[in-house]
Formats: C-alpha cells, sequence, structure tokens
C-alpha cells in the first residue's frame, strides 16, 4: 500500500498483502522472504468498490471475481477500509462466496447437481429478503457463470487431447443480460477462432462437436435442463468459427426471416463466459458494425417487439386468464381474482406482454445505436444519453423494467418453495391494490414505448 498520513493518504492502493500472499512467498523465499519488498509479494490486481456503493453490490463482486474481501475506496480512490464476507452474511445464510469455491472444486457433473440446487435457494433467500430484482438478477447469473465455468473446464479435461484453437462460451438472453432468476434452462453458444494453427478445418471441427457433447452430458448430470429450442453449443448452427458467424450473420442481415430474427437478438445479447480470448464480445461487435448497414433487419426486430400487446382491456384494466376453460375475464371481473397456489387462480403472463416487449425494443435501439451494454438498465442508461431516449422515457422504462422483474421474481420463488416449475405468470389476484395500478402503470409504458418503435422504424408500411 502507499506510504500514509491516513487510510492511504490520499492515494489510489497500489495492492493488498494478505495472509496467502505472505504464506507464498515464504514457500517460494524461505527465510529470505523478509527481505523483499512488500511490492514483490503483494497482490496487485486488487478489486475495490465504492464507499457509497449498496452492500450487495459487494457480494455480488465477490461471487464474480471468487474472492472473500474488496477493499473500500471513497471517490478520489483512497481507501477506507475492509468489507469482508462475514461482514455481509447472516449466521446460518447460504455463502455465495463459498458456493463460488465448491463449484471450482467439483469434481464431475454430478458434484454439481447439489451446487445448482444451491444457487436457487441462495436466489430464493434473496428475492425472498427484499432485495431489489436487478442485484438478484446479476447475482444469480455470476452463479450461473462459474457453473457454466466449471463444467466447461471438466468437458475439456475429459477430452483426449487439449482445444485444437482457442474458443469461448456465450451464454444468451436473460442469463446473459443478468436477468435471470430461477429458469429451467440455459441458451448458449460457443465461438471458436480460427487460429488453430496447422490443424485441418475438419478436425477443428470434430473436435469442438465432440468437446460440444461432453458439455451436455455434463450439464445433464449437473441437473442443467437441455434447451428445448436447440440453442446449445451441440447443434454446430450454435456452434462455429468467427468467420462462420460472420457469414452467418451477414445472410441473416441480407434476408431477413422469422429464424433470423430470433438469432440476431439472442447474438446481440451474447457474453462470455470464461473467455480469455474475448471472442464473443468480438462477435458482438461484429454484428453490431453489420446490423446498423442493415435497416431491414432493424425494422424486422423493432416489429417484432410490438408483436404481443400488454394485457390491458377496455378502460385500462388488467386482462388475466383462468385455468380451464373459462377463458379469460378483467380484474374485478367474475373469477378475476386469486392467490398464489390456488388451482384455477387468474394469471397474466408478465414476460408476453411486458418484459418481452420492453427488453427486445430496448435491445433494438441498442444495436441501432452501437449501444455496448448488456442488460436491459444500461443499455436504457446509454440511449438516454446519446438522446435515443428522452429523460422521461428512460426513467418510466426503468421503473416499469424494474417493478415487472420483481413481480416475476416474486411469483418465481413461491413457486418454487411450493413445489412448482417457476414461469412467468403472476396472479394479480394476489398482490395490493396499490402493487396493481402500479401494474398497469407498467403495461401503460410499455405500450407507450412499442407506439414509439412503430413510429421509428415505420412499422406501419411493413406488410
Amino acid at each position: 500500500m502507499p506510504p500514509s498520513d491516513g487510510p492511504s493518504g490520499g492515494q489510489p492502493p497500489a495492492g493488498i498483502l494478505t495472509e496467502r500472499d505472505v504464506v507464498r512467498a515464504l514457500a517460494e523465499h524461505g527465510q529470505g522472504a523478509a527481505t523483499l519488498p512488500v511490492e514483490a509479494a503483494m497482490t496487485a490486481a486488487l478489486v475495490t468498490m465504492r464507499d457509497d456503493e449498496l452492500l450487495f453490490e459487494g457480494l455480488s463482486r465477490m461471487v464474480r471475481h471468487a474472492i472473500r474481501r474488496l477493499v473500500v475506496v471513497d471517490r478520489d480512490g483512497a481507501v477506507r477500509g475492509m468489507l469482508e464476507e462475514r461482514d455481509l452474511l447472516s449466521a446460518g445464510a447460504e455463502n455465495p462466496v463459498q458456493l463460488v469455491a465448491d463449484m471450482a472444486a467439483a469434481p464431475d457433473g454430478a458434484a454439481c447437481r447439489p451446487l445448482l440446487e444451491r444457487v436457487r435457494r441462495v436466489v430464493v433467500r434473496c428475492v425472498e429478503q427484499g432485495v431489489p430484482a436487478r442485484g438478484v438478477g446479476r447475482l444469480g447469473a455470476e452463479l450461473h457463470d462459474h457453473l457454466l465455468a466449471r463444467l466447461t473446464h471438466l468437458a475439456v479435461a475429459s477430452m483426449p487431447l487439449p482445444p485444437p484453437a482457442p474458443f469461448g462460451m456465450a451464454v444468451l438472453g436473460s442469463q446473459a443480460r443478468r436477468e435471470q432468476f430461477l429458469a429451467a434452462d440455459q441458451d448458449a453458444a460457443m465461438v471458436i477462432s480460427e487460429a488453430s494453427g496447422d490443424v485441418p478445418p475438419e478436425q477443428v471441427a470434430a473436435y469442438f462437436e465432440r468437446l460440444a457433447a461432453r458439455l451436455a452430458a455434463l450439464q445433464s448430470e449437473a441437473g442443467v435442463p437441455d434447451c428445448p429450442h436447440g440453442v446449445v453449443p451441440g447443434n454446430p448452427a450454435w456452434r462455429m468459427t468467427l468467420p462462420e458467424w460472420r457469414a452467418d450473420i451477414a445472410a441473416m442481415l441480407h434476408a431477413p426471416d422469422a429464424q433470423g430474427v430470433l438469432r440476431c437478438s439472442m447474438l446481440a445479447d451474447a457474453r462470455g463466459v470464461d473467455d480469455g480470448w474475448d471472442l464473443v464480445a468480438r462477435l458482438r461487435v461484429m454484428l453490431s458494425d453489420m446490423a446498423r448497414s442493415a435497416p431491414l433487419m432493424l425494422r424486422y426486430m423493432a416489429r417484432e417487439a410490438t408483436r404481443f400487446a400488454p394485457p390491458l382491456g377496455l378502460f385500462g384494466a388488467l386482462v388475466v386468464e383462468k385455468a380451464g376453460p373459462q377463458g379469460t375475464a378483467g380484474i374485478g371481473g367474475p373469477g378475476g381474482s386469486g392467490g398464489i397456489g390456488r388451482t384455477g387462480a387468474a394469471t397474466l403472463d408478465i414476460k408476453r406482454g411486458g418484459l418481452f416487449p420492453l427488453m427486445h425494443g430496448v435491445r433494438v435501439l441498442a444495436l441501432d445505436a452501437a449501444a455496448q451494454a448488456h442488460d436491459t438498465a444500461g443499455r436504457i442508461a446509454q440511449l438516454r444519453v446519446a438522446s435515443v431516449l428522452s429523460e422521461a422515457r428512460a426513467a418510466d422504462l426503468g421503473e416499469a423494467m424494474d417493478h415487472l422483474l420483481g413481480l416475476r421474481a416474486r411469483a418465481q420463488a413461491a413457486a418454487l418453495r411450493g413445489g412448482a416449475v417457476p414461469d412467468d405468470r403472476v396472479r394479480p389476484g394476489e398482490l395490493s391494490g396499490l402493487e396493481r395500478e402500479r401494474l398497469k402503470q407498467c403495461f401503460k409504458v410499455v405500450a407507450d414505448f412499442q407506439d414509439m418503435l412503430r413510429r421509428r422504424y415505420a412499422l406501419h408500411l411493413m406488410v
């Protein structure tokens, strides 16, 4: 650390010296370690957090970097203190940092199965304790990232030879945006470098085909359900070299269709996991650069965001669905109330007419404006700075997203606690009157946003 007349002399910290650093120095240098300068033994890659950040951000950062303490600094980078995992965790609580360590030590896929269940318990506990939905999504994504990284490492280790070329795993969808809570499966892709040296392309392809199959087997052992739509590295359409991805994207942009819209949308979210060569980031930049020269694809993507109308009926009433043949009814109408766990309770799909059009519409605007954030909130902020969204609309969209994500997280946690499979349905009858009014306002924000997309991309002119 720098010389100081206070915690750090008003200077940013140069590093940290831990007990582990001292033990390593003694193992390497013996008694000579006592004469080493501190900078020769300290850890210089210091992970910090600001003293005005939320505590939950600190926990999320520990999980991301698999560390147990953070140096807390002020706005100028001067050290204020140390935050340790024990400061954040109550007695008896599931420890996410220890969970990451257990993942890193898992010897096989079967050993990861109970770890996946522990991830679900962590997420449910956070939701029940009132952690904001964005924070829960980030923590859940970090934990799932570590699990995928471990399973990928085990898959590579099980192969007879090392990979003939660098590759990166890409998570897609809500996992990529760090907005996942308790989803049943994970969409993923594999991006392979063209730098394979003298290895023939057919041998490279055969290797990664076997690797993808091994990874799928390990995920099955770990209890990760296969994607029913085939968005997995085992599908050759989601496992390609960068030049192959470029050709695939060019073909999709040249002649847009429903499948191309879906693929471009998912690739726009792609985020690398344990991708030391930044192959996934290069893929996203490639898509962003090419898409801005393909206005027709952007219009098709924008139209997709307007495909589902928010569930609002006459006079702005919530439109719900009942289990069985009864059809739909507005809240306050016949059968318009229900509760979590009740058979035949009136529900609505909060994703179909709420989260999907909001997130997809923001994704299209971000792709059009070359905004590089992965998460929807970050994209909204970048679009506001770029004047694509007004201050008022950006604020409305952000608040609507937070409320809709929070309701979905609560419903999914309750479903899991009740032994049901989590989905995207909520029961308005379970909500307070104020929450129902807020839900209506959120759907009105989404409907207004869809109108903005129709005008911006002249969707009325599309056949």
